[in-house]
């Protein structure tokens, strides 16, 4: 592909309820800045994104648009939950019918690296499909009734993060499919529609610091790493 277009869609609609608190876990501020403007703001610097589309729960849309990033370009109202929300902005960017590559990013990951950006875009144009991983360092073990059934081995063993990137055509087509058949209340996980279909998705080695904020106690780790990150410069 050559001058391919890059958007990125960012699935945000949901109503946080681990973290407690009157808004939703997005929009709660890590050390004065909404969680949410934080990861958009990583995206809009990426010189080869061209567009961002953004899903938030009802009542926010002028919340998102009053960041004032450029790249925004649209912002939906989410479905009832992730996926519908995926697949509602994957239509919005619909009617761009240029678009090559999407990207699909957790609105509470705002510790996302410009260069995982790069080396997922990189991945998909050589592999069609590619998402962030982390392997696993920790003894996993298989529990039946509470009870260990078996110990796993790790080294085969990866943890899915986002971004996730794919070609347009593919993950269009993969959303359109769950959804004809019933299936897309059930995915919590993009790539996982794409294997469903039999396609190869590439591994791209992320960072534990990649974190997806869900807790008071992810959201503790984020001020350490923001703290860390001033320190070093």
């Amino acid at each position: 592909m050559i001058n391919e277009k890059i958007a990125v869609i960012i699935p945000a609609a949901g109503a946080g309820t681990r973290m407690g608190g009157n808004i939703p876990k997005q929009f709660i501020e890590l050390n004065g800045e909404p969680i949410l403007k934080r990861t958009i703001a990583v995206l809009q610097n990426v010189d080869i994104i061209d567009e961002i589309a953004v899903a938030v729960p009802k009542g926010y849309t002028n919340t998102v648009n009053n960041y004032g990033f450029s790249k925004v370009h649209h912002i939906i109202e989410g479905g009832k939950d992730r996926a519908s929300s995926v697949h509602l902005a994957l239509k919005s960017l619909s009617s761009n019918a240029d678009t090559d590559i999407v990207l699909i990013h957790d609105g509470v990951r705002p510790f996302v690296t410009t260069q995982l950006v790069y080396d997922i875009i990189e991945a998909v144009k050589n592999h069609q499909a590619a998402i962030a991983c982390t392997p696993v360092t920790d003894t996993l073990k298989k529990v039946n009734s509470g009870v260990i059934d078996k110990t796993l081995d790790r080294s085969q063993l990866w943890l899915a993060q986002t971004p996730q990137g794919f070609t347009y055509s593919l993950i269009s087509a993969a959303y359109e499919l769950a959804e004809e058949n019933g299936t897309l209340r059930y995915v919590t996980d993009d790539s996982a529609l794409i294997e469903q279909q039999g396609y190869p998705v590439q591994i791209v080695p992320s960072s534990l610091k990649n974190i997806k904020i869900t807790t008071a106690e992810d959201l503790a780790i984020g001020k350490i790493f923001l703290e860390a990150m001033s320190c070093e410069k």
